[in-house]
């Protein structure tokens, strides 16, 4: 699954650059999305894509 390779990208690039916790957060999301079903996968996907245009709006950011 796509997302989980990313997931896993992200864990190896940013060992380094962030803290314990936040990498812990990573590593749970990655164990999290391995349980959804592909379905749910994308469900979750429009979420955080809603989420995130929601903040943009908020702050007033263009992209």
């Amino acid at each position: 699954m796509q997302l989980i390779d990313m997931l896993e990208e992200m864990i190896h690039e940013q060992l380094d650059l962030i803290d314990k916790e936040e990498l812990n957060n990573y590593i749970h999301a990655k164990k999290y999305v391995q349980t959804l079903t592909e379905d749910e996968v994308k469900n979750l996907c429009f979420e955080v894509k809603d989420l995130y245009e929601d903040v943009l709006k908020e702050f007033e950011i263009k992209l």
